[in-house]
């Protein structure tokens, strides 16, 4: 079942609109369920919702490999560049778009203050850190290892597909090596080798190693997924569901 409701994000000062699976026994039965939290909402379940027209197909992934969980799915900004700006937790410039502030705490000040407690004083969660998880690709990659490293108090495990690192990787380095992570935190991490090109990919590969190797030494479980044939869009990430699945369940 998919569910579309709108919230407003306090600090954006601007509404987002949530796209929500939940299994279809929800209301009959006593279950509680683990909830992944997911940047990028419009492109998980329906191709009509889906920016490029293609989504991750995740309910069907969902269902396929028998996971009982709850998926709930922030729907990005459309207006010009502004995702990039609301998925980025630090200042940055990119040269293809621009310079950007970064309103990535904003941002995740929605999800832990405002999102997850609507959630779960609504559906039947699992509120626990331990069930609480978080995940993204690209720019929403990128924001799901902040979560995951930042708010490890709140989310235990994070998918990290096909991250954005690039043009904040001084930050990354920095800030994960000061950084405190909970106990028993785990990131799945995977990214693809035709993403960009062969010098994309070589930089991707250090910055992601460079950072799993900081975090392993914190005590993080690290799950790879280097994909020799993966490309930088939803048919790709929809083929590694089974993967990340796997590893949430």
């Amino acid at each position: 079942m998919i569910l579309k409701f709108d919230l407003y994000m306090s600090r954006l000062h601007q509404e987002r609109t949530i796209h929500m699976y939940l299994p279809d026994d929800y209301l009959v039965t006593k279950k509680r369920y683990p909830v992944l939290y997911m940047f990028d909402g419009h492109n998980l379940f329906n191709d009509e919702d889906a920016t490029y027209g293609k989504s991750w197909n995740l309910e069907q992934q969902i269902r396929w490999n028998h996971k009982e969980l709850i998926v709930v799915g922030q729907e990005c900004s459309h207006d010009g560049n502004a995702r990039l700006d609301e998925y980025g937790p630090w200042p940055f410039a990119d040269e293809n778009f621009g310079i950007f502030e970064g309103k990535g705490e904003a941002t995740m000040h929605f999800f832990v203050e405002e999102l997850k407690p609507y959630i779960d004083h609504h559906f039947p969660t699992l509120p626990d850190r331990d069930h609480t998880w978080i995940g993204g690709s690209s720019c929403g990659g990128l924001m799901a290892y902040f979560a995951g490293v930042f708010y490890s108090h709140i989310y235990s495990k994070s998918l990290v597909i096909s991250p954005y690192f690039q043009p904040v990787e001084e930050y990354l380095y920095w800030d994960t090596e000061r950084a405190y992570v909970h106990d028993g935190s785990c990131m799945y991490m995977s990214w693809g080798a035709l993403e960009g090109g062969k010098h994309s990919f070589i930089r991707e590969t250090k910055i992601c190693t460079e950072l799993a190797n900081k975090l392993i030494n914190k005590g993080v479980y690290i799950q790879f997924n280097v994909k020799p044939e993966g490309r930088h869009r939803e048919s790709d990430w929809e083929k590694e569901a089974s993967t990340f699945l796997n590893f949430l369940l």
